[in-house]
């Protein structure tokens, strides 16, 4: 157990839910923690605890961020991982959102702390969020893996359910965290395309949003959200009409999109001759640095041509 630094003691909440998410790793376009970003905010929540960043983190990777001005240092601010509450007097049942860096070291006991404070406040379900890059187009609904102690719970999102034996990170050891301890616990996974890896996803950010709203039946106002998530669209879509070799990259993918939802992802031995197919009519895919660089440069363009309008509250919404 790792203790925390309490600034108050929540108490009268409602069935909460816990909602985990950590950058790095497993946070692919910034997809999940601006999931829990956006949770924090849009639901007004309250700060009511951290943990001591140096049982956490060496600060080499981590380093603290100052601030200077004028010659004089005003602030500073180290590395966390903070515990929120959202109160939410027209659902059923309140929130406790954990968000951070995901920590260099002490996972087991950081896991331990947070299931447990989460028991103690009355919490009988975990969700944690992750995003993974993927072979997937920025035109179609995002894909959302879901991992779950029964897979009922995420019936209604249409996750895929994944085989997999490998490497974690800490939301795959909170989550077995609190399976051990008999609760109910989720793990969601949006899918980022592999092409547009170096920017915020605020479409795979709406998605996980979007699935947290569904499983915790906790309205959230995603209107600046979805704004952000059409205009991601319509950029990637134009960075990408520019050139034929990346034209046909994302032809190629919304083809085996299209397919996959045709075929599912049950069958095996059928999404195989899918991909197959497809690679035999139009080639292997190449990879996402053959339009990485540009991309990256049609976006910085876009954002000087549009320095004089004021975005600056739909940006909010992808911030981690």
């Amino acid at each position: 157990m790792i203790p925390l630094r309490w600034d108050e003691q929540p108490v009268g909440l409602r069935n909460p839910a816990l909602v985990c998410a950590f950058t790095g790793w497993t946070d692919a376009g910034d997809a999940a923690s601006s999931a829990v970003g956006v949770l924090a905010r849009r639901l007004e929540s309250e700060l009511f605890a951290t943990v001591d960043p140096e049982l956490l983190y060496t600060m080499q990777p981590y380093r603290p961020q100052i601030t200077i001005s004028d010659g004089v240092a005003s602030d500073l601010t180290w590395p966390t991982i903070e515990l929120r509450m959202a109160v939410v007097r027209t659902a059923a049942r309140d929130l406790l959102l954990v968000s951070g860096p995901e920590p260099t070291m002490r996972w087991q006991s950081l896991s331990e702390t947070l299931v447990e404070t989460a028991q103690t406040l009355g919490a009988t379900m975990v969700i944690t969020l992750g995003g993974l890059l993927s072979d997937v187009p920025h035109t179609r609904p995002v894909p959302i893996t879901g991992i779950a102690t029964d897979t009922e719970l995420i019936a209604p999102i249409g996750a895929m359910l994944p085989d997999y034996e490998g490497p974690t990170g800490l939301t795959g050891v909170i989550h077995h965290e609190a399976q051990k301890r008999g609760l109910e616990a989720v793990t969601l996974l949006a899918h980022v395309p592999h092409y547009v890896a170096g920017i915020p996803s605020p479409k795979a950010t709406l998605a996980l949003v979007e699935a947290v709203e569904l499983l915790t039946q906790v309205p959230v106002p995603t209107s600046r959200l979805r704004a952000a998530s059409e205009r991601y669209e319509q950029q990637v879509s134009e960075a990408i009409s520019r050139d034929p070799e990346r034209r046909e990259m994302l032809e190629r993918l919304e083809q085996m999109a299209d397919l996959r939802e045709v075929v599912g992802d049950d069958d095996d031995e059928i999404g195989e001759i899918a991909d197959a197919q497809i690679q035999l009519n139009l080639g292997e895919l190449p990879t996402g640095d053959v339009i990485a660089d540009d991309f990256l440069e049609f976006l910085r363009e876009a954002e000087e041509r549009s320095a004089v309008e004021d975005d600056d509250e739909d940006e909010d919404e992808t911030a981690p």
